[in-house]
């Protein structure tokens, strides 16, 4: 029973380390909103809503 435990708090340390935390892109700014990763502008469902 000691080692089933060991074996899923090791996997579970293993997974944690493995995944890591979600981040965010370092320089979020409103210039590229609305643009794909090349620079093009959004097409179809993606695209920005007209401005009003």
């Amino acid at each position: 029973m000691k080692i089933s435990a060991f074996l899923v708090a090791t996997f579970f340390a293993l997974t944690l380390v493995a995944c890591g935390k979600p981040t965010v892109p370092e320089s979020a700014s409103d210039a590229s909103y609305g643009t794909t990763h090349e620079g093009q502008p959004a097409e179809g469902r993606n695209e920005l809503p007209p401005k009003q």
